[in-house]
């Protein structure tokens, strides 16, 4: 079955936790990693494309990862073979082309070259957020439009991408705000903030201290302790944060440099303090040893916060199931209907119409139904297998669903509830 499509109006311009190696797709555990800041923006221009009509689509995911890597790529074909079923887009099938990500990039800039040379309009990946922030200038400097189901950084949430990058996992920033949202709910006023001091801390600790400092919140004292690891200093620095004041703290780090800060905060007289939250990253099994072996009295006082996977009902899972399939579902669909939409295969005319295609028009989930309603000249608001897919104009979602978790006495990360946050 093809469809073609008429002309269309423009929108205007959205348990136990998961292992290792989803943690790692999102930020990263090597402290010797670089610095994950975003580079100037390029001077030169997007060049022109071929348009053929025929939408190509590129997978640059990490394929010879059995969990979270053939998941992904298992997902986004099943969209296109969705699309397909339903009619493609602009009368033809979409074509995919698959390249491995691998874990460098190195590797992924050769994938990247590959699949340049197979004329690809759009690809989803990569999955890392260092390897995004390497490699991604090549991909925008082709004119190609990028969508990360899984690269979390917050430095991503500025980049230089001459509006051809988007992402359907929430950015660390507004974890941020889902973190504070947590800490505020526990109804204490005074909240410290601990951080990892390197390029990856730093801001992060910014974006959690201007949402506890937002005007509408009840915090009224926010103080910031930042620690390098390897200064030998965390027991001085354990000692600083029980003597604040604070009756919260937030943790922010990889899982060995926050696991390190829980320990030495372990060593103190903690007993004024009444909860700890932590980011994603601590969700690491390699850290379930480590928090294991913690004080039960303070393990008990930590939460977390983690960038939901997958359903946690068994009963309804997410169609397709794995983990972050449904953000790499969202990708394909989101790009297969902005082309439906301004009926081009052209990056520079269908990457900016993405967002608006998330927000303020009739609900649908599902390319089919969501296709129909385009070719009636109707507004949509994809939703997604989630239910609560929604972009900013900038490209990144505009609210999220995160896994609140806390940890057994074996150290496992145990889910305990759903928390949606919202940057608007």
């Amino acid at each position: 079955m093809t469809r073609t499509a008429p002309h269309r109006t423009s929108l205007a311009a959205a348990f136990v936790l998961v292992p290792s190696l989803v943690a790692a797709a999102c930020t990263s555990d090597d402290p010797s990693t670089p610095e994950t800041t975003a580079p100037a923006p390029s001077t030169t221009e997007v060049p022109a494309r071929v348009v053929d009509d025929t939408l190509t689509i590129g997978l640059l995911l990490p394929t010879a990862d059995p969990v979270l890597g053939q998941g992904l790529v298992s997902a986004a074909t099943e969209a296109v073979t969705r699309v397909n079923a339903a009619g493609g887009v602009l009368g033809r099938d979409v074509r995919i082309s698959i390249q491995d990500e691998g874990t460098s990039a190195v590797t992924a800039a050769a994938g990247i070259a590959a699949l340049l040379d197979d004329d690809v309009d759009a690809v989803v990946g990569p999955s890392s957020s260092l390897i995004a922030l390497s490699t991604l200038d090549d991909l925008v400097s082709a004119g190609v439009a990028t969508c990360s189901p899984t690269a979390s950084a917050l430095a991503l949430d500025d980049y230089p991408d001459e509006g051809l990058f988007f992402r359907t996992i929430p950015s660390d920033s507004l974890q941020a705000i889902a973190i504070a949202d947590v800490a505020e709910r526990t109804g204490v006023r005074n909240v410290a903030v601990v951080y990892v001091d390197d390029a990856y801390g730093r801001p992060f600790a910014r974006a959690v201290e201007d949402a506890l400092s937002e005007g509408s919140r009840s915090v009224d004292a926010v103080e910031t302790f930042g620690f390098v690891r390897s200064d030998g200093a965390l027991d001085a620095l354990a000692t600083r944060v029980a003597d604040s004041g604070a009756r919260v703290v937030i943790v922010l780090a990889a899982s060995d440099d926050g696991t390190a800060v829980l320990e030495a905060l372990s060593r103190t007289d903690f007993g004024s303090l009444t909860d700890i939250v932590v980011n994603d990253a601590f969700r690491n099994p390699a850290a379930q040893p480590l928090i294991q072996t913690l004080d039960p009295a303070l393990r008990d006082l930590i939460t977390g916060l983690a960038p939901q996977a997958q359903s946690n009902d068994d009963d309804r899972p997410f169609d397709p199931p794995g983990l972050f399939a449904a953000h790499a579902f969202d990708c394909v669909t989101l790009i297969a209907l902005a082309v439906t939409l301004v009926r081009s295969d052209d990056p520079a005319q269908f990457a900016s119409q993405i967002p608006a295609l998330t927000t303020g028009g009739r609900v649908c989930d599902a390319f089919d139904g969501c296709a129909e309603l385009l070719d009636d000249d109707r507004d949509i608001n994809y939703n997604g297998p989630d239910g609560i897919t929604e972009l900013l104009q900038v490209g990144d979602p505009a609210r999220a669903r995160f896994d609140q978790f806390v940890f057994d006495e074996t150290g496992r990360a145990v889910f305990v509830r759903p928390v949606v946050a919202s940057s608007v």
